[in-house]
């Protein structure tokens, strides 16, 4: 168990091809194939409202996003840092849905628009904020920097969406949209382990374990999803 740095990363060799931090593709892959799966459960719902197609869109690009990232992971002696854009920016793109699927359950007309307008100018703000950072730092030495404005934008997007929208909605509409914020809860530790850099072993470290914590997480938010449905434009 380590606190506050890492683990050597593994590497391992197959074949000709040189594979680093098999355990985080793992993990990525798994975490992918879930978000997949649920993307075409919330498809074969007989419920097309923009509530669900917003969630079906997070559920798609965020399983996509996560085997990228996987690969990102394990092919980074060929692609380096470029071979994490596109998780990047799709993380990025992946909590303006969540956003838009949780506003879609606002009823009332002004602030469903007034919350929507929000959530766009904050997506291009966090993508302006982004190519800054790439285009002003060292991120090809420390990737982290890189990164930085993608964790930052999931923690407070996905805790003022699914997590305090969800609590005020279970309140307001229906007890279901509790396992909005169940799910939050359930996630927000993945960030303390990741930035403290809580490393349980080698071959688990904390990429491995904020991978399991979110898959968990996606898995309470599709519970409510299906539970509430029903009850949104």
């Amino acid at each position: 168990m380590l606190f506050g740095q890492d683990f050597e990363k593994i590497s391992i060799t197959i074949g000709n091809y040189h594979i680093l931090e098999p355990n985080v593709f793992i993990t990525d892959t798994l975490m992918a194939g879930v978000s997949l799966l649920l993307s075409f459960y919330i498809l074969k719902m007989k419920s097309k409202s923009e509530f669900t197609r917003y969630w079906f869109l997070f559920f798609f690009v965020y399983g996509i996003s996560s085997f990228v990232g996987g690969l990102g992971h394990a092919l980074f002696y060929y692609f380096g840092v470029p071979g994490k854009f596109f998780t990047w920016i799709t993380g990025i793109l992946s909590i303006y849905f969540i956003e838009r699927a949780m506003i879609a359950v606002i009823k009332e007309e002004r602030l469903y628009s007034l919350l929507k307008r929000i959530a766009f100018s904050k997506l291009l703000f966090v993508f302006a904020v982004f190519s800054l950072v790439c285009i002003t730092q060292p991120i090809v030495e420390k990737p982290s920097i890189g990164f930085l404005p993608v964790a930052i934008n999931t923690i407070f997007g996905v805790i003022l969406s699914a997590g305090i929208l969800g609590y005020r909605f279970s309140k307001s509409i229906h007890s279901d949209f509790k396992y909005f914020y169940y799910g939050v809860l359930i996630m927000v530790p993945s960030a303390v382990i990741f930035l403290a850099k809580i490393n349980p072993h080698p071959w688990f470290d904390k990429n491995d374990v904020s991978h399991i914590l979110l898959t968990i997480g996606i898995v309470y938010f599709y519970v409510g999803i299906d539970k509430t449905k029903n009850l949104v434009r």
